[in-house]
């Protein structure tokens, strides 16, 4: 769905539907965001879409250390796209630290539910294989100098390092898990999968204040104003 100019929300649709981002200019193509592991080729098949290969990726943003959203990124470094994500995520993603994720279900395993245990034991299985180098720490407020720019919005609590990033050109809101819509309407992170309730309701606040022109969460696709 092109939802600005050379900006595309792709749509991925496996076991659950999930929106990364393409945006694109005269010298670079970024991919926001990675999909689940082993779904390489749906990801690659909508870029095609777009009419671009993995290969012409030349950055990966990551919005935060989720292996739904790292799922890919190995892959796409391996083809030379420079892997970008917050410094406070970074030491996860690289397997430097446990995923956020594995740790909070690991201090409470007596209690998780059949479900919850069953989503523990795919991510332990899996998080070993997705480590990649972060070529690119971003701090809160900066700019990175790609497609009309891309500005990096701190938006912890969902994990300790999430971001959302703030298509300069169009001023589209990229939430990654931070925002989800629902009714109609825009509202915050699932409970059930955020590190930090607290802190994800004031990064909500601190989305909702910026008054962008839209909003894409991963999850749940595009919402206009």
């Amino acid at each position: 769905m092109r939802i600005a100019k050379n900006v595309e929300m792709l749509e991925i649709k496996a076991q659950a539907v999930y929106y990364p981002v393409l945006l694109w200019d005269e010298k670079d193509v970024v991919l926001l965001d990675t999909g689940f592991p082993g779904q390489f080729e749906l990801i690659k098949e909508s870029i095609a879409k777009c009419g671009f290969s993995p290969e012409q990726i030349t950055k990966v943003i990551l919005t935060h250390q989720d292996i739904d959203h790292i799922g890919n990124a190995k892959i796409f470094r391996s083809l030379g796209a420079e892997i970008i994500a917050h410094k406070e995520e970074a030491p996860c993603i690289q397997g430097d630290k446990p995923l956020t994720k594995l740790a909070d279900m690991e201090a409470n395993l007596d209690k998780l539910t059949p479900e919850r245990l069953g989503f523990y034991n795919m991510i332990k299985a899996s998080a070993p294989e997705l480590s990649v180098h972060i070529d690119t720490l971003l701090t809160d407020g900066q700019t990175i100098p790609v497609c009309g720019g891309i500005k990096v919005i701190y938006t912890p609590g969902h994990t300790p390092g999430h971001i959302a990033l703030l298509l300069c050109e169009s001023g589209i809101l990229v939430c990654g898990d931070a925002a989800n819509i629902s009714d109609g309407g825009l509202c915050g992170s699932n409970p059930m999968h955020t590190h930090d309730m607290a802190a994800a309701e004031r990064s909500f606040e601190k989305m909702i204040s910026i008054g962008a022109n839209g909003y894409v969460c991963y999850h749940s696709g595009y919402l206009t104003q």
